[in-house]
């Protein structure tokens, strides 16, 4: 007689879906992040392109915030996104079959920390640029009234980008220090648990 085949676990048709939701979003968010920062870049070339008299300190901030942010997005984002969100998808599929995890950061909350720390925070700050758009442009106009005519500054796309890398800044760092407790948790925990069964291995 052969021994009864294991019970397969139930399947969690819900991490199925979002599995192949994320898939599908990691091609999405790398060109949105790769579109994003060609226009931002374009956006922060223009604030001084045409400028006859000097440029204020806070100006030149937001120029070099929004650089920051669109050379960050084209060149990082587009792809860190990309490979994160198709591990977290494959994750979430083979986590359909598998028994819940045990408690402890497992390797796609690091993965969710890190995701957060670089490209997500990317897409953050883009989003939070979006709706906040109009109150840049009625910033930019008043800034533009009270320099006077003639200056050649775009101010609007100034206080876009100090908007935007802003808020892109402020993510970035909550999503580092995440993904920092998350990934000394992790580690700790799967030698903690090598170390029990090498420990009752040698019983």
């Amino acid at each position: 007689m052969h021994p009864p085949a294991p019970a397969r676990e139930p399947l969690r048709v819900g991490r199925l879906l979002w599995g192949i939701l994320l898939l599908l979003a990691a091609p999405a968010f790398a060109i949105w992040m790769a579109v994003t920062g060609l226009l931002s870049a374009l956006a922060a070339a223009s604030i001084t392109g045409e400028a006859s008299a000097a440029v204020p300190p806070l100006i030149s901030a937001g120029q070099t915030l929004l650089s920051a942010f669109a050379f960050w997005a084209m060149f990082v984002s587009a792809g860190a996104g990309l490979v994160v969100l198709i591990l977290l998808g494959v994750q979430s599929i083979q986590a359909a079959r598998r028994p819940p995890a045990a408690s402890g950061p497992s390797f796609s909350s690091v993965l969710w920390g890190w995701g957060l720390a670089v490209p997500f925070a990317t897409g953050i700050g883009a989003l939070v640029g979006m709706l906040f758009r109009s109150t840049a442009d009625g910033i930019g106009t008043d800034l533009s009234l009270d320099a006077g005519p003639g200056t050649g500054i775009n101010y609007d796309d100034s206080v876009h980008g100090l908007i935007t890398g802003g808020a892109w800044l402020l993510v970035a760092v909550v999503g580092l220090a995440l993904a920092v407790i998350l990934t000394v948790r992790y580690v700790r925990t799967r030698r903690q648990s090598k170390n029990n069964a090498s420990g009752r291995s040698t019983r």
